[in-house]
């Protein structure tokens, strides 16, 4: 076997980014690469599916809330990527969160990923005004659809993929805002807002599996999507997971 080296040739890998916010597939719940443990409302169950640990939503007020954390407080770029099977679109409140930042104040929410009554699936950053920019696309029930959406804070540009393919495109001058309001419980939550015991209940009712948030606005490939859909187990396969009830 003969090698030629070019000179001055470089090959780069590609490279691997983290995310600050992980449900991986082992069934750890990650922020800033700590494994860390969030209060678990009642209604969220965790089982197998062939791949790895899912969620099930299926309570009235579930979700998985992380408070304020530093590390998940983005001003800046960011991508949101999921495998999620939606049982149905909306139940309770005005939609279902997926992912939600924001407080107790109405209209006020840096970023949200979020299930409509209208059968989409929405992507949204504000401003501290409570301007910003929607990026929505249909997404099946009762099917795994791996959805990624990102923005990208240099250059406004919003996109979203669904399987890896691009379905929507805008471009925003609004840009998410860092601080909250501490007087009004600001906070993170997955599968529903951040607060459970405020004014505001906006469940998601189905599955999820693999959700990550990034501080850089990446592709479908760079954020975990590789083309083969989850295999799903009957919800009997899954249990109680929560760490309060109410």
């Amino acid at each position: 076997m003969v090698l030629t080296l070019i000179a001055g040739m470089v090959i780069k890998p590609n490279p691997v980014f983290a995310p600050v916010l992980w449900l991986n597939l082992r069934g750890d719940i990650v922020v800033a690469g700590q494994i860390i443990h969030p209060q678990i409302n009642s209604g969220v169950f965790k089982g197998h599916i062939p791949e790895g640990i899912a969620y099930r939503f299926a309570g009235q007020k579930s979700g998985i809330l992380f408070g304020d954390m530093p590390a998940l407080r983005l001003g800046g770029s960011l991508t949101v990527a999921a495998w999620l099977n939606p049982g149905s679109y909306v139940n309770d409140g005005s939609g279902g969160q997926i992912l939600f930042r924001g407080d107790d104040r109405n209209g006020l929410d840096p970023y949200t990923f979020v299930l409509e009554g209208d059968g989409t699936v929405n992507f949204t950053v504000s401003d501290a005004a409570g301007l910003g920019m929607k990026l929505k696309t249909e997404i099946p029930l009762n099917r795994w659809t791996h959805v990624t959406a990102n923005f990208n804070a240099e250059t406004g540009d919003m996109n979203m993929w669904l399987n890896g393919e691009l379905l929507a495109y805008t471009r925003t001058s609004h840009r998410p805002y860092i601080p909250l309001d501490a007087h009004y419980t600001p906070g993170v939550g997955i599968g529903n807002v951040q607060n459970d015991r405020g004014p505001h209940n906006q469940p998601y009712r189905g599955l999820l599996a693999d959700l990550r948030l990034y501080n850089v606005a990446l592709r479908p490939e760079q954020a975990g999507f590789q083309g083969r859909v989850p295999g799903v187990e009957p919800p009997e396969a899954f249990v109680d997971a929560s760490t309060t009830s109410h």
